[in-house]
């Protein structure tokens, strides 16, 4: 009888390691697939080319992930990080990233050409309700996807079997997006610097609140400092 159990137990894990293993594999071809989507993407005259970038980042970044995880996988969302999480990490690990990322922002600042190559929109700059009207609905949406994709899609639910390593991992392949697609530029800097942090807040709290409200945070001070120090 004992056998048997042992048997059992011992082929009820192999089930499980194969179901892993094909949920990683059809996860990574997703994953992949998504990103070259977004790389190889065209343009059409027709429509804005604006727009057009907007629609390919909402479907690849933010639907597909939450159709994925809750209809393919069958898996809650808390698998891409919405919930509560850790409070403590995730507050604690947001304040010494923040401090973390913006001393690495002076740097920049002072020994290199980011202070004259950062530009805002001229209306932002000059205009108190388009600055608000930026930072909370475009600057705030545009993390959201970010941290839905790299932070929760990439990270929690593709890359979760590599522990730590899934954060240095997820912001290679962030870095990797935006010098394939647009190439290093000023304006994504700040996003640049922030990835390792951000995933590394989500590592320890299991949340895209905290990493998103950290990003976010990051990107207003760093348009805040750019406007007080020009």
């Amino acid at each position: 009888m004992r056998k048997k159990l042992d048997n059992w137990c011992s082929m009820e894990r192999w089930i499980q390691l194969i179901a892993r293993k094909k949920e990683f594999i059809g996860t990574s071809v997703v994953a992949f697939g998504s990103i070259g989507v977004l790389w190889m993407l065209g343009t059409d005259d027709r429509i804005s080319p604006m727009l057009q970038s907007i629609i390919a980042a909402i479907g690849i970044f933010l639907i597909m992930p939450l159709v994925y995880c809750r209809f393919l996988l069958g898996r809650p969302l808390s698998a891409l990080g919405f919930q509560r999480g850790n409070p403590w990490a995730g507050i604690g690990g947001s304040v010494l990233a923040i401090v973390a990322a913006l001393a690495a922002l002076f740097v920049l600042w002072n020994f290199t050409s980011f202070s004259r190559e950062y530009q805002l929109p001229v209306a932002v700059e000059e205009q108190f309700l388009f600055f608000v009207l930026y930072e909370v609905i475009l600057s705030g949406f545009i993390t959201l996807l970010f941290e839905v994709f790299f932070r929760g899609f990439v990270m929690l639910l593709w890359l979760r079997t590599l522990g730590i390593w899934s954060v240095p991992v997820q912001a290679a392949l962030f870095g990797f997006l935006v010098y394939a697609s647009a190439g290093i530029n000023a304006a994504m800097i700040p996003a640049l610097i922030f990835a390792p942090f951000a995933g590394l807040i989500a590592y320890q709290s299991k949340s895209l609140w905290y990493s998103y409200s950290a990003s976010w945070f990051f990107f207003f001070l760093t348009d805040v400092i750019v406007l007080i120090l020009r």
